[in-house]
């Protein structure tokens, strides 16, 4: 295994990246970020992309409605590209799904496998969790509640719309790698055991990190939820092991590469492609 000097390259592509721009960055006009761009000809915009809802409140087996277990709620991230993903609670999952008038269709759900083992219940949650939004019919919108029915008209999910938090800001914070968007969108996987990957926000305009091998750096845009990457660069070593880390390492840079926005859940970072999918996500560390 090749054993690399973190900080090292972490200044070395900090240094490559400041003679860059400080030759290359010419100022532009700036407008990204989750809200739903305007219609193109023959586009009809769909009404819930963009948006984020923390789940308030499911149907449970026995036909009660109950709310989720503390600590872990899911969360639904409806993207442009007529995807959906977000948290279950623990695992992240990814769907694609459609939308005519107030009807909604959620196609079978893609999900990580992971629990912890103190998380009791929460197999169960997640599994009726995945089982009612498969199931929803139609959905409506009442202000800041977001309500998913079935076919019999019962109210199955209802969400609140999340907002962004305060408690964990976006730059300053040291953010880990959990789950990255694999199978063009529609699934979610874990970096491979052994590999660190990392991404810090400066208040320079850079961020940087390491991508499991090699240390990176890049420029970015902040617009509230918005987020624009100019251009990110590497060091350039090969690690051997462990197996399968140059091609993860290729995969993370191609994902932060087409960064378009964010969202901050408690101490969970998402990163937003322009499609408007959760294609990257991060936790805080302590």
């Amino acid at each position: 295994m090749v054993e690399i000097k973190r900080d090292g390259h972490h200044i070395l592509a900090k240094v490559a990246f400041l003679v860059i721009v400080a030759a290359c960055l010419i100022s532009a006009g700036y407008s990204v970020g989750t809200d739903t761009p305007p219609d193109d000809a023959g586009r009809v915009a769909e009404p819930l992309a963009g948006t984020a809802w923390n789940l308030v409140a499911l149907r449970a087996d026995n036909g009660s409605v109950t709310a989720p277990l503390p600590q872990a709620g899911p969360l639904i991230i409806f993207g442009e590209s007529g995807t959906l993903s977000g948290s279950a609670g623990c695992n992240l999952y990814s769907a694609p799904y459609r939308i005519n008038g107030s009807t909604i269709s959620v196609e079978p759900v893609a999900i990580t496998g992971a629990y912890p083992a103190a998380a009791k219940g929460v197999v169960e949650q997640e599994s009726r969790y995945r089982e009612l939004l498969v199931a929803a019919s139609t959905y409506r919108v009442e202000d800041d509640r977001l309500i998913l029915s079935g076919p019999s008209g019962k109210d199955l999910l209802v969400f609140s719309r999340a907002k962004q938090p305060e408690t964990v800001p976006l730059l300053g914070t040291a953010w880990r790698l959990t789950h990255y968007s694999t199978g063009g969108g529609n699934a979610v996987s874990s970096p491979i055991p052994g590999t660190n990957i990392t991404l810090q926000f400066d208040d320079d305009g850079t961020f940087s990190g390491s991508a499991g091998c090699n240390a990176y750096s890049a420029p970015y845009r902040l617009n509230e939820t918005g987020l624009a990457v100019e251009r990110v660069i590497a060091t350039k070593a090969s690690c051997d092991e462990p197996a399968g880390v140059m091609e993860q390492e290729g995969a993370y840079l191609a994902l932060i590469r087409a960064a378009a926005g964010y969202r901050i859940v408690g101490d969970r970072l998402a990163v937003i492609d322009g499609n408007g999918r959760a294609i990257l996500f991060f936790t805080a560390e302590p």
